[in-house]
């Protein structure tokens, strides 16, 4: 007798919830009536269809579903009472509404997991601290035990407000606190990530030490990111020896390692030794990547070895790889730099040719190059033909074209640009006004020059 009214309190929750998603209704209005309707019949109605009609609210209109909820919980345990789900289903609604201060004074009685959604949201309004107290206070509080998902998104909230130290310390206590979040290498992994960002590579090194004495190894996104801080400062030697230990310790190296090792030759002037480590990365079964070939190509190109940059640019579609946005400003940098307006124009047309459309940078190029051998009519004429594939001109744009009618004397045309430029609602810098004050200080025109200043 019990299963066949339960079964009958199931079959009508199923009809009340099929008519909320009847043809031709609005989403919104009919996922409310399934709610309110479900909600009228009190206990004969089950906390899962109110959770799923909840959701369906929720979907549509957080602040909707926070009211009701309202409504569900001053209708007291006599009716029906909530579950760790509809928990999780309000605490994502005020994230997304704006209304975490909710969450927070309400102090549900729910686990670790529920608190996800809060915690994230919390980080991503920068208000780290609010979830700091969430993690150490309220959630043992509550009876519940930080996860490691806590932990998790805390330490990375600190992490990305620039407070590492703090989160190096949070790190350090968990081994003593006896929660459900022992550290492991995700955790030192971000710890040592927030110290690399905010430039402070020593506290870095120190706690990827430390990570050996607590017995946690490294993987392959903390060596990853030692190697690649030892390559941006240069110290080659060093990020050998790292990649050496990490390879002994059996961590193979991925293509982002490979990658920094690379850029980091480069930059320093070691054109051979990048290619003898690029030749290495193949033989130990890495493919390069299109960001390894623009590493190489941005080299070349800056040294107006153009001829040996196109060749890595030609080998790039025989093996597979697409050259993208970056890698067609390299070379026609390269080009520009260098003169070759017709090898650059050339490159172009593969470029468009390709389905890749050219930006900002990709103009600001083109400029340059017509300006640097004063052929400032065709720069102009590149200016235009940006409206005409539905780019408006940027600051930069418009900066550099001003300064090319300056140098070549054209100073009243650049006023006229400088015109256009707040027109459209860009603000002009000191960058747009120094070289029309030293055009009309060149020309003689002092007032002009005066009214620029004043």
């Amino acid at each position: 007798m019990a299963r066949r009214a339960a079964s009958r309190a199931v079959g009508s929750e199923g009809s009340i919830q099929g008519r909320g998603g009847r043809a031709g209704g609005n989403g919104a209005e009919d996922a409310r009536h399934v709610f309110d309707e479900l909600l009228r019949r009190g206990k004969g109605a089950t906390i899962y269809g109110l959770n799923r009609a909840l959701d369906d609210v929720a979907r549509h209109s957080p602040a909707a579903a926070v009211s009701r909820y309202n409504r569900m919980a001053r209708a007291g345990a006599d009716e029906v009472t909530p579950n760790l789900y509809t928990y999780s289903v309000l605490i994502g609604c005020c994230c997304r509404a704006g209304r975490l201060d909710n969450v927070i004074k309400k102090g549900f009685r729910v686990e670790a997991i529920t608190f996800t959604p809060l915690l994230k949201g919390l980080c991503a309004d920068k208000r780290t601290s609010d979830a700091m107290d969430i993690v150490l206070c309220r959630m043992t509080q509550l009876g519940c035990i930080p996860n490691v998902f806590s932990c998790t998104i805390l330490l990375k909230g600190l992490c990305d407000e620039n407070r590492s130290q703090e989160a190096l310390e949070l790190l350090q206590m968990m081994p003593d606190d006896g929660g459900d979040c022992p550290p492991d290498v995700v955790l030192y992994n971000t710890v040592i990530n927030g110290f690399f960002k905010e430039g402070d590579p020593d506290k870095a090194y120190a706690t990827y030490h430390e990570m050996f004495d607590q017995g946690i190894l490294p993987d392959v996104v903390t060596y990853s990111s030692i190697i690649a801080a030892l390559c941006k400062a240069q110290a080659m030697d060093k990020a050998m020896e790292v990649l050496n230990t990490m390879v002994k310790n059996g961590v193979m190296p991925n293509c982002r390692t490979y990658n920094s090792i690379v850029h980091g030759y480069c930059s320093s002037g070691q054109l051979t030794e990048a290619i003898g480590f690029l030749k290495m990365m193949c033989s130990d079964g890495v493919e390069p990547d299109v960001v390894t070939c623009n590493l190489l190509m941005d080299y070349l190109c800056k040294n107006r070895r153009c001829t040996e940059a196109r060749k890595i640019f030609n080998s790039m579609t025989k093996c597979g790889l697409k050259p993208d946005i970056t890698t067609y400003c390299t070379l026609l940098q390269g080009y520009a730099t260098k003169g070759a307006l017709v090898e650059m124009h050339d490159l172009l047309d593969l470029m468009v040719w390709n389905g890749i459309q050219p930006n900002h940078h990709v103009f600001n190029i083109l400029i340059c190059a017509y300006a640097k051998q004063e052929k400032v009519d065709e720069a102009m004429l590149v200016f235009s033909k940006m409206r005409q594939q539905g780019l408006s001109p940027n600051a930069v744009n418009y900066r550099t074209v001003i300064d090319v009618l300056c140098k070549l004397g054209r100073v009243y045309d650049a006023v006229l640009t400088l015109k256009q430029m707040i027109n459209e609602g860009l603000t002009p810098d000191i960058i747009v006004y120094t070289p029309l004050i030293h055009g009309f200080c060149t020309c003689d025109k002092w007032e002009k020059a005066e009214e620029l200043i004043f």
